[in-house]
């Protein structure tokens, strides 16, 4: 006991000497995403931490707001019919402004010298107002037949430098309509284009112009928000869509993102901030950052609606940044502002960027490491570090970074670079050795005049063929090249063995997963962590070993002379071509760049095709069928591969529910007995 006691007091100094460790713990009340370059959200340090949450302004139902350069925010106060102007910087509330005419004001735009524009929606107009509240015109309904029967009702708002005003009209199904300063209508600013399944495809081939008329469904979506940057570039949102639901407008409407922008098909507000980062924020409570090229870089928020929680929202309804680069937005149902601050890792990734964009590469790649050392699977920071080196042409350094970061677009255009300059150094010497090559054939198969060497090729290549097995899967070959005699040679016994075509299969198994998991980098977008391979493996072979046997037994009860073995063999040799096929292309993808994609097509296809032709002309020899014959014993074949298929499967759910009730009951009487 008294060891005890002194074990107890021994520890109890120990644990006064020792200095406590403090505990550090995250203020985020959400996660943060990004994207990596196979479109797969993964966790990352977080961008923005919840700060200021104002619950005093009485908002109600509040639809957007806009933040000037003197860090005054302006929100539409939609429930309440009124303006509110509120000062960050001094964190208090200015003035709130009502209108007679106002009757649901939904968007707000201020520009640089104050002048705000009103969107109302039940009002059918956009005010514009000087800074003190004066009325300085009323942009209506436009009354000029291009306008034709469109709706009016704006709903957002936003104008530039020159004179323009983009209007977002409830209902609009033709773009953004564009109007002067003056109001005159100018005419119809972007339109989303119809997204048509293939069914709807085929009634629009088909359909008269009355029929598509009275069809649903078949106007383009349109667009929820609309607003520039600092050069006067529109940006536009849509609903409804989760591929490229924001856009970068050219003057002629198009959008300038060259890849798909992937996002939220709620997202109900845009803002471009002084660097060109595109924030966007989806009704169920994301925000997204983008880069200017449209890239995500972070994503945080959350959908939980039911919990009084900073940054969870009921129903996020605008955001906007002021110029300390805070993330503010406005909660439409609980009516309250609240406000992120950029976490040190976000601002170092913002600073890298900007030394970039502007040239700065040097200056790039030092923020970059920075970044680095806050976290080193950064992609965002790797692809920053590749794209600095590359345009320092130092490519080998920016292959290793696209590579760590999984960019296969930018890494394919650092290699291209690479093989230009190794071609240009080795190239001649390539040339030289294949011309050197030729004469040395030439030369020697003309003084080669008793034919010794053609003689001993020959006699090199029968005693190949000779070897057990290998001179099966040799054979191979030559039906490729001659498949009506090669096949034929096969049915009577001649050539061909069932070992062969084991070797055959086995091999096509093993190519095939050398392709899946084995290519360059550029085409690799499988890990072998992703796949099952033991669903593959059975798979393979079990759908392998389904149609030989269900072709025999098809081609048995309709005078087919083929017999199991033949067509087992007819299907080994066939898979030839495309067995070379797919070692080509996974050979080549390492020497060729994602531009260069058609060519490896052409070879994948051209080896499948030669395929599939020469199995339906080795089953059809082997069963001494016509064309027709054979057609039906291929449908045949596909109905009862169907049939097995579905049989196995109503069975299997069977005997599962059977298993579960014998459990049931099982544990059913072992309660009765032990009670």
């Amino acid at each position: 006991m008294k060891k005890i006691k002194r074990l107890l007091i021994v520890l109890g100094l120990l644990l006064c000497l020792t200095e406590p460790i403090p505990a550090q713990a995250s203020q985020a009340t959400s996660y943060t995403y990004t994207h990596d370059d196979k479109m797969n959200s993964i966790r990352t340090q977080d961008a923005y931490l919840p700060q200021q949450t104002i619950t005093n302004l009485g908002l109600n139902a509040a639809e957007d707001m806009f933040i000037d350069k003197r860090n005054v925010m302006y929100i539409a106060d939609t429930g309440n019919l009124r303006i509110v102007k509120y000062d960050i910087s001094k964190g208090e509330f200015l003035e709130e402004f009502f209108y007679p005419e106002f009757q649901a004001p939904k968007g707000i735009y201020v520009t640089e010298d104050g002048t705000v524009y009103v969107a109302d929606s039940k009002a059918k107009a956009v005010f514009v107002f000087d800074e003190d509240w004066q009325l300085l015109r009323k942009m209506e309904r436009p009354q000029v037949p291009a306008f034709g029967d469109t709706p009016y009702e704006p709903a957002k708002v936003a104008a530039d430098g020159r004179g323009n005003v983009y209007v977002i009209g409830e209902g609009v199904y033709s773009g953004v309509i564009q109007m002067s300063e003056t109001g005159a209508f100018q005419g119809f600013f972007a339109v989303n284009k119809t997204d048509l399944s293939f069914f709807q495809k085929l009634q629009t081939v088909f359909f008269t112009r009355e029929q598509l008329g009275r069809l649903l469904n078949r106007n383009p979506l349109t667009f929820a928000n609309v607003t520039l940057d600092n050069r006067g570039i529109v940006y536009t949102v849509t609903l409804g869509k989760r591929t490229d639901p924001i856009k970068k407008h050219k003057t002629n409407g198009s959008n300038m993102f060259a890849d798909t922008v992937y996002g939220f098909d709620d997202i109900n507000d845009i803002w471009v901030d002084e660097n060109l980062l595109i924030y966007t924020a989806s009704k169920r409570g994301y925000v997204d950052v983008y880069t200017a090229e449209g890239e995500l870089l972070f994503e945080f928020g959350s959908d939980v609606s039911n919990m009084d929680v900073a940054g969870l929202y009921n129903a996020l309804a605008t955001l906007a940044l002021d110029q300390r680069g805070y993330i503010w937005t406005i909660d439409g149902i609980k009516g309250y502002l609240q406000s992120y601050a950029p976490t040190t890792y976000v601002e170092k990734v913002y600073e890298a960027l900007g030394y970039y964009n502007s040239g700065h590469y040097e200056e790039a790649l030092r923020t970059w490491d920075e970044v680095l050392s806050m976290n080193q699977m950064s992609a965002a920071a790797h692809n920053g570090i590749g794209k600095a080196y590359l345009s320092k042409y130092d490519f080998e350094s920016a292959i290793e970074h696209f590579q760590v970061a999984d960019n296969h677009e930018l890494y394919s255009d650092a290699f291209w670079e690479i093989r230009n300059l190794w071609l240009q150094k080795y190239l001649v010497y390539f040339l030289a050795a294949a011309v050197l090559l030729y004469l040395a054939v030439v030369v020697t198969e003309r003084l080669d005049k008793e034919r010794k060497l053609r003689r001993l090729k020959a006699r090199w290549k029968e005693r190949m063929m000779n070897v057990k097995g290998l001179g099966d899967v040799l054979y191979g070959f030559f039906t490729a090249r001659h498949p009506l005699n090669g096949y034929y040679e096969i049915r009577v016994g001649r050539k061909g063995s069932l070992l062969g075509a084991g070797i055959l299969y086995a091999v096509a198994f093993g190519v095939f997963m050398l392709y899946m998991l084995g290519k360059g980098f550029i085409y690799q977008y499988y890990d072998i962590q992703e796949l099952d391979i033991g669903s593959i493996v059975i798979g393979f072979f079990v759908f392998t070993g389904l149609f030989v046997i269900c072709n025999y037994l098809t081609a048995s009860i309709n005078d087919g002379e083929g017999t199991l073995r033949g067509v087992a063999l007819a299907v080994a040799y066939g898979a030839v071509p495309f067995i070379v096929s797919l070692l080509a292309v996974t050979a080549l993808s390492y020497c060729v760049t994602a531009n260069e994609a058609f060519f490896l097509d052409v070879l994948l296809w051209g080896g499948g095709v030669w395929t599939i032709v020469l199995i339906l002309l080795g089953l059809q020899t082997m069963h001494n069928y016509s064309g027709k014959e054979m057609v039906k014993s291929i449908l045949a074949t596909g109905l009862l591969i169907f049939v097995v298929i579905a049989v196995v499967l109503m069975v299997t759910i069977m005997c599962e529910q059977v298993v579960k009730f014998l459990s049931t009951l099982g544990k059913e009487l072992v309660r009765n007995v032990s009670s």
